[in-house]
């Protein structure tokens, strides 16, 4: 019996391209690039994870799940954990909503990386650059009495995070938050393994 000749790829004139999840690596480092020698006094990270998915909000669940459970793998706590994955998520949908304005059919990147003292996740994005700056501060009295929803985005990210930082670089958008790793955040009894 024969093989069926391949189906061809659609144009770009057909339809929008359809973006699937796919884990790039779970190394976080090219393989065919030597990773970097830590600088002195400073440990060398852990492997990180990296994943593709595409723009699409039925996807924050999984955000929210991996980040949740990566952020217990670096040694946070379930609440703190919980906390770091709706940073993550807002972020997320910050990239959906503003800088691909709801297209389904794009690629965000997701990278996680424990590095020693701190939790670091990075979101990629090749959509508009939006500035973070130009967002006005919240006033969450305010927004609680007039029941507004949305909008809290950069702001809940700054209350949960240690330093949430946004970037142009190679036409991509990186969006950077960081948690630093304290006894108070860890699980019980790794307290003094997450410094």
């Amino acid at each position: 019996m024969g093989c069926s000749p391949p189906r061809p790829r659609p144009s770009p004139a057909s339809g929008p391209r359809r973006v699937r999840p796919r884990l790039v690596s779970a190394r976080g480092e090219d393989a065919r690039r030597k990773p970097p020698a830590p600088a002195r006094g400073r440990a060398r990270a852990k492997p990180a994870l990296v994943l593709s998915l595409p723009s699409e909000t039925a996807y924050l669940g999984l955000v929210r799940e991996l980040t949740k459970r990566m952020a217990e793998v670096a040694g946070f706590a379930e609440p703190v954990a919980e906390r770091l994955a709706l940073a993550v998520d807002e972020a997320t949908t910050n990239v959906i909503e503003h800088a691909y304005k709801g297209a389904s059919d794009r690629e965000i990147e997701l990278r996680y990386e424990d590095r020693g003292p701190d939790f670091r996740v990075e979101l990629v994005d090749t959509g508009q650059m939006v500035d973070p700056r130009a967002v006005p501060r919240v006033d969450l009295d305010r927004f609680v009495s007039e029941r507004r929803t949305g909008g809290l985005g950069v702001h809940l990210m700054e209350k949960i995070m240690d330093s949430v930082t946004f970037r142009r670089s190679a036409r991509r958008n990186v969006c950077a938050l960081v948690k630093h790793k304290d006894a108070k955040d860890a699980k019980d009894g790794e307290a003094s393994s997450s410094r």
